[in-house]
């Protein structure tokens, strides 16, 4: 009898993420730019995804959960209360230390949060 796994389940990897900022903890599947179980999707930039619970498997839906900020290098979720997208992901501390790195746009959402 041949009780190996089936090859999928044997090459999953997995990575706790971890929010730097509200502390979410989730397992994710996947950190980059192409989710291999996902169809044809290309994100802009490396972010922490998980196949899509409440989707049929197979599907290749996928849940983004985040990405590390493009400052400091933490891990943070895509909540608008631990951090803002400007051509990349940024933890909020950082944001509010380089302020005057960023267009006003973005430093003005800042300030209303």
């Amino acid at each position: 009898m041949d009780e190996s796994k089936p090859k999928d389940e044997c090459a999953q990897v997995t990575y706790n993420f971890k929010c730097s900022e509200c502390g979410m903890n989730e397992e994710t599947h996947y950190k980059g730019v192409s989710p291999p179980f996902s169809r044809k999707i290309q994100l802009k930039y490396p972010s922490y995804v998980m196949k899509d619970p409440f989707s049929p498997p197979g599907k290749g839906e996928i849940l983004i959960l985040g990405a590390d900020c493009a400052i400091c290098g933490k891990a943070v979720c895509i909540s608008k209360q631990c951090s803002i997208f400007y051509l990349k992901t940024y933890c909020l501390k950082c944001v509010q230390n380089s302020m005057d790195k960023f267009p006003a746009e973005v430093t003005n959402k800042v300030k209303k949060s």
